[in-house]
């Protein structure tokens, strides 16, 4: 029977130990480093996990925050500590600032009213031009000229606080302001009389609120406003003799111009003038109420001509005249007197009016008419239409001298003769002579 033979059970045997070589009884030290690098090297590879797709710069900048995020926290309250006064104490009251004085403050309008001899009242219209919403707060404007040193304001004017959008007018309501330096307001209303243009300057301390951020601010400004120009067109209208005068004693009335180039309504009560003729003084008159409105006003004025000082000058009064009886016209220098506001002198306009000479002329038909027409209490018939008949004639002169004897003799039968000879009461006499001088001159022309 034949023998089976099984294979050798390997399950359960031990491995074999390589045998010991002449290195050493520990067997190949370099074999044994070879299979570790071998077993560290498949490790890696096994657990090196595959590489994701790169961040982008947000995803950088939002893990860079995370970790030094209590860095940044300390540098921003660091900067903000710093940069918030500066912007709230410098910036923003620099920009305010800077828009407070870039304003033109134009004088729109108003009026000024004299009231006593340390007293106006005063109204201002205005504007301001903001790029943000505002408020402003009441103020304080001091009125001062700039040339003069040191800064001395001749009076202060209250603005009360609006809210301010844009090109917002701005209305200063009438209000009593005191003249705290005579001297200087004076000087003011010299410039105002004389120039086209004058300065005016202003100063004061607003207070302007962004929402609820307050600026205080410096307000210095100068402004110019249109000026009088002299009165130019400054004149009689007419003039009336009024024979015999009035209880007042003015033997003359009539209308005047004075005209306004400025801007503000101008009240100065009732003014006085003296008239003069060249250097002598021939009379004064008196106008009332003196509102000047912009543009042309034309006033009532009573008065007195000194007939008898004319009567006696007559010679030095007609040479005064020689240029302006060429150009057929009566020229007159008028000059400021008093200013009266009930009762009371106004001192700082007496001041300007009464140191300036303004110059007028009549027309010398034109005056011949009206003083004609006052004495003999108007007609039915004007003057100058009766000059306007007979200028073609060289005897009109007799003419008028015929009608005047045909009016003031009737009744008078034994008046015979011419009657510029018969006339012995000097106020006619001078009447006459102005009458000749003007008529001639008239007839020499033609």
């Amino acid at each position: 029977m034949a023998t089976t033979t099984s294979p050798p059970d390997t399950a359960h045997r031990e491995p074999e130990v390589p045998p010991a070589t002449a290195r050493g009884a520990r067997g190949d030290t370099e074999d044994g480093a070879d299979a570790q690098s071998d077993n560290a090297s498949s490790t890696d590879h096994v657990g090196e996990k595959p590489k994701g797709p790169p961040l982008s710069k947000r995803q950088k900048i939002r893990r860079h925050c995370g970790r030094f995020w209590l860095w940044y926290l300390i540098a921003s309250i660091i900067f903000l500590a710093i940069l918030l006064p500066i912007l709230f104490k410098v910036i923003i009251p620099a920009i305010v600032q800077a828009i407070v004085k870039g304003q033109d403050l134009p004088i729109q309008g108003g009026r000024l009213d004299c009231l006593t001899g340390t007293e106006v009242s005063l109204a201002l219209n205005t504007s301001l031009n903001t790029p943000l919403p505002a408020r402003v707060s009441d103020l304080t404007l001091y009125l001062y000229n700039k040339d003069t040193k040191p800064y001395s304001p001749f009076a202060n004017l209250t603005v009360s606080g609006q809210k301010l959008k844009g090109d917002t007018k701005i209305v200063v309501k009438p209000q009593t302001v005191t003249i705290t330096n005579e001297s200087e307001i004076v000087g003011w209303f010299d410039k105002v009389f004389d120039e086209d243009k004058v300065d005016l300057s202003v100063r004061g301390a607003p207070t302007i609120y962004l929402g609820e951020l307050k600026s205080d601010t410096h307000l210095d400004k100068t402004v110019k406003l249109p000026g009088l120009r002299k009165f130019s067109g400054f004149g009689i209208k007419d003039l009336k003799v009024m024979l015999p005068p009035d209880k007042n004693g003015n033997n003359i009335k009539g209308t005047i111009n004075i005209p306004n180039w400025g801007v503000l309504a101008l009240n100065f009560g009732n003014i006085t003038f003296n008239l003069f003729s060249g250097d002598l003084k021939i009379g004064q008159i008196t106008a009332y109420d003196v509102l000047l409105n912009v543009g042309n006003n034309t006033r009532n004025f009573d008065g007195q001509l000194y007939l008898d000082s004319l009567i006696k000058n007559l010679g030095p009064v007609l040479a005064s005249q020689t240029d302006a009886l060429n150009r057929g016209q009566i020229e007159l220098n008028v000059t400021g007197n008093s200013t009266v506001v009930n009762g009371q002198h106004i001192t700082y306009i007496e001041k300007v009016l009464n140191n300036r000479r303004l110059t007028t002329s009549m027309s010398v038909i034109q005056l011949l008419s009206d003083v004609l027409n006052g004495v003999m209490g108007g007609g039915s018939a004007s003057i100058i239409d009766v000059f306007g008949d007979i200028f073609g004639n060289n005897t009109f002169i007799q003419h008028i001298v015929d009608h005047w004897n045909t009016t003031k003799i009737t009744g008078n039968s034994t008046n015979n003769g011419s009657i510029l000879k018969k006339r012995n009461d000097p106020k006619e006499a001078l009447m006459w002579n102005m009458l000749k001088v003007g008529l001639k001159m008239k007839l020499n022309q033609r």
